[in-house]
């Protein structure tokens, strides 16, 4: 009966901690979630700031340097860097992996 009482507190224990790791899963997933690539702009020929490839919206920017930008489906526009990034297309799905003076860096699946 001991062995039985201390084999079911084992398990006890092991699903509390697997139930403690899930929510902590869900809640740090939630930081960092898949987004999908509506835009990409890069630099105008005119210089006046990056220019949408699929719409040809012109975004204004402060800077006055020759910079890239993607915009996502959650709504957010980045700065991102044009050579690193160049072969990422419109429709992939992309994680923003951290966001540094608005430059993001990205990975993919």
């Amino acid at each position: 009966m001991r062995v039985l009482r201390l084999k079911i507190g084992i398990l006890g224990l092991l699903v509390l901690t697997l139930v403690c790791l899930l929510i902590l899963k869900i809640v740090v997933s939630t930081k960092g979630d898949w987004v999908v690539i509506e835009e990409k702009y890069f630099p105008a020929k005119d210089g006046h700031g990056p220019l949408g490839i699929k719409s040809g919206e012109k975004l204004d920017t402060p800077q006055s340097g020759s910079t890239c930008a993607m915009k996502f489906d959650n709504g957010h526009i980045f700065s991102v860097d044009c050579d690193e990034y160049l072969d990422y297309n419109i429709g992939d799905e992309v994680r923003i992996v951290s966001i540094d003076n608005n430059e993001v860096k990205l990975r993919r699946k």
